[in-house]
């Protein structure tokens, strides 16, 4: 019964310790008095919280190349509208899962991937658009559906970047229009 107990207070030790909810000389304290000194399994601990960070910061760093590789998808390959469209909607999809599953892990990076979700939507609405209409007056204002949908989650969410960029977007559109 002792065992349980004290494996059960060594696991939510490692849990404070892996959400930085203690911080990590303290964590490591409990576990040495928890284990006794035994330390091979906070060894192995350090190796998977490892990994795990480097398969985040890499995730990240894949999901802020869709942005550039959207460009080249649409402005520097000869590829049919079907294939650019395609394309460009799978780096949405992927953008996306990567922001919600950022969100559901309460990670505060994950304003990154909604960043590249929006960007990405956006260039591929004006892609459409300009091969469909054609039409100014439909660019504007898909454009300013997408300023507006930026300012909204900027603002649901608290993103103040978002928040920023879509007035910032309206400004410019507005003063384009205007001019």
């Amino acid at each position: 019964m002792k065992d349980d107990r004290t494996r059960t207070i060594i696991s939510e030790i490692h849990y404070w310790k892996n959400n930085r909810l203690l911080p990590s000389e303290y964590c490591d304290f409990l576990l040495a008095l928890y284990t006794k000194g035994d330390g091979d399994h906070l060894e192995e601990r350090e190796n998977t919280h490892a990994r795990s960070h480097l398969f985040f910061y890499l995730s990240i760093s894949l999901t802020l190349f869709l942005v550039p590789l959207s460009f080249l998808v649409i402005y520097f390959t000869e590829m049919g509208i079907i294939m650019q469209t395609g394309l460009l909607s799978s780096f949405v999809i992927i953008a996306g899962f990567h922001f919600w599953w950022l969100r559901a892990k309460r990670s505060e990076w994950s304003f990154l991937p909604l960043i590249v979700t929006l960007l990405t939507m956006l260039l591929l609405s004006i892609h459409i658009v300009q091969y469909f209409w054609q039409n100014e007056v439909a660019l504007y204002i898909v454009m300013g559906v997408h300023f507006s949908l930026w300012v909204y989650l900027g603002w649901l969410w608290n993103v103040k970047t978002l928040l920023i960029s879509g007035l910032i977007g309206f400004l410019i559109l507005f003063i384009y229009i205007v001019l």
